[in-house]
């Protein structure tokens, strides 16, 4: 297995906090890695660290195979990268911007600037300047100049803000096909769980500074667990009976109305039964299955899939 990223034991302190603690994430070459957190939760200031932006209080990064020391600059060459805001000079245009980006990397490719343009909706207004661009229209901007020189690791944080749902689509596509034609490796932080289920072929979720797993996107969709989901008229009493005489035990209260019962080797007709002759009132119980989202969201709380 090639790595393109490592990190062991990552951690970044400020005024004695850690916003990044002991973070060891593992990047495959020619992948599509999902990175959920909430706003706050430490994505970009991993992000600064692998681009060397900031240092790493403690712990060890290592890109293309190479560890990153305080000096390390030549392997940025090899990286596409949108951080935070998209900071841009603005009285020169679009074109000029990312022709002035494409001389300090040292790519001397003319087209390149008209098909980052293309990739991203923005051929009618490359002679604009960035000032009079929309959020959105920046945000593709600065798309554009992180793929243009067609690097092999594209680092992209939050890279959706301000795109309305066609836009969304668009990029998703975008980063597919530079993925599977290009065979770029794309790091994609976002909080909104629909963005990353559907294009990440690994996902790492982080809380408060802290990598809660990492793991593959098919990995996470066989652990969608089936269970039984019983509406009663007393969900209190009907826990009783549950556990204490269908020794059930791998169950939960939902919103103080509904049982989830996950021990399906227990035939819901019998657990009807067993309701009914203590005259507790049976609404429904179906056969239900818990989500991505509501797995991404019981482990660190992130906003619901976009439509």
């Amino acid at each position: 297995m090639e790595y393109i990223v490592q990190t062991r034991h990552l951690t970044k302190t400020y005024d004695e906090h850690d916003v990044v603690s002991d973070v060891s994430m593992n990047i495959k070459k020619g992948e599509i890695y999902g990175f959920l957190g909430s706003n706050g939760a430490g994505k970009s200031t991993i992000m600064k660290l692998l681009m060397n932006l900031i240092k790493p209080t403690s712990g060890e990064i290592e890109l293309f195979g190479e560890p990153i020391k305080e000096h390390s600059f030549d392997y940025l060459k090899r990286i596409g990268s949108m951080i935070e805001y998209p900071i841009f000079y603005e009285k020169l245009t679009a074109w000029e911007n990312l022709e002035l980006h494409c001389e300090y990397m040292g790519y001397h490719n003319k087209q390149a600037i008209s098909d980052a343009l293309d990739w991203v909706g923005l051929t009618n207004v490359e002679h604009k300047r960035p000032q009079d661009f929309s959020l959105g229209m920046r945000q593709r901007l600065c798309v554009a100049r992180a793929i243009i020189t067609k690097p092999e690791l594209v680092i992209l944080d939050e890279p959706i803000n301000g795109l309305d749902p066609e836009g969304i689509q668009s990029m998703r596509r975008l980063f597919q096909r530079l993925n599977k034609e290009y065979g770029m490796t794309l790091l994609i932080s976002s909080h909104i769980i629909g963005e990353i289920e559907q294009i990440a072929d690994t996902v790492s979720m982080i809380k408060q500074g802290n990598l809660i797993e990492e793991t593959s996107m098919a990995s996470l969709k066989e652990k969608n667990t089936e269970f039984f989901e019983l509406v009663t008229n007393d969900p209190k009493k009907a826990s009783v009976i549950l556990h204490d005489q269908l020794n059930i035990e791998n169950f939960k209260l939902v919103d103080g109305q509904a049982i989830r019962i996950f021990s399906t080797e227990v035939p819901h007709t019998h657990i009807s039964k067993a309701l009914i002759l203590n005259d507790i009132q049976i609404t429904s119980i179906n056969t239900k299955q818990t989500t991505l989202e509501e797995y991404f969201i019981q482990k660190i709380g992130l906003n619901k899939i976009k439509k």
